[in-house]
C-alpha cells in the first residue's frame, strides 16, 4: 500500500513538472548542427564521375538571413524555419542516391522534421515577405536541378553541397539573432 502511494505521488510530481515547464518556441542550434553533420557524412566527397556539366553553382540566399538589428529577429528565425521546411520537402520524395548511407539519410530527415514540428510557431512570426521570396527562388532552383538531371546521384550531390553551405552560413552568421546556444562554433 505504501509503495502504491509513493508511486502515485511520484507520478503526480512528474506530471506537475512536465506540465509546469514553459513551452518555448525556438529553433535549436544543436539540431541544426546535427542536421548539417549528418548531411555532410551521408554522401562523402563529390563523385569524380560527375562531369563538369553536373557542377552547378547556385547563390545561397544569404540576404534572407540578415538581421534587422534587433536582439530577437523574427525574420531570421522564419528564414531558418523556411529553410528547414524546404529541405524537408526536397528530401521528401525518397529519390536520394543509393550510394548514400540510408540510416544517416533517415536520421537527417527525422531531425529536420522534429525541428520543424517543435518550432511551428516560428512560422507565424512577422517580417518575412522578401526573405520568403529569396528562399523560394533558391529552393526552386535546387528542385529544378534535381528534376532536370532526373534525380541523379550527381544532381543530389550538387543539392547536398549547396545545403551544406547554406546551413554553414546559418550556423556561423545567425548566432546573435536567435535564442539558441550562446557559444559560437565555426563550421568549415
Amino acid at each position: 500500500m505504501i509503495l502504491q502511494i509513493v508511486v502515485w505521488l511520484s507520478s503526480i510530481l512528474c506530471s506537475a513538472q512536465v506540465f509546469s515547464r514553459p513551452v518555448t518556441c525556438q529553433l535549436q542550434r544543436s539540431r541544426v548542427e546535427k542536421s548539417r553533420g549528418l548531411l555532410h557524412t551521408m554522401g562523402g566527397h563529390f563523385p569524380a564521375e560527375c562531369c563538369l556539366g553536373d557542377v552547378v553553382a547556385i547563390a545561397a540566399p544569404t540576404a534572407a538571413f540578415r538581421s534587422n538589428g534587433t536582439k530577437r529577429n523574427a525574420g531570421v528565425e522564419r528564414a531558418v524555419y523556411h529553410t528547414l521546411t524546404s529541405i524537408d520537402f526536397l528530401f521528401g520524395n525518397d529519390t536520394v542516391p543509393v550510394s548514400w548511407d540510408g540510416r544517416t539519410v533517415e536520421d537527417f530527415q527525422n531531425i529536420v522534421y522534429r525541428q520543424i514540428d517543435e518550432s511551428k510557431c516560428v512560422s507565424s512570426r512577422p517580417d518575412f515577405k522578401d526573405r520568403r521570396r529569396l528562399l523560394g527562388l533558391y529552393f526552386d532552383r535546387l528542385a529544378s536541378v534535381l528534376q532536370e538531371k532526373e534525380f541523379s546521384a550527381c544532381a543530389w550531390e550538387v543539392v547536398r553541397r549547396e545545403l551544406l553551405q547554406t546551413l554553414k552560413f546559418i550556423l556561423n552568421n545567425t548566432l546573435g539573432h536567435l535564442f539558441w546556444a550562446r557559444r559560437r562554433r565555426n563550421f568549415h
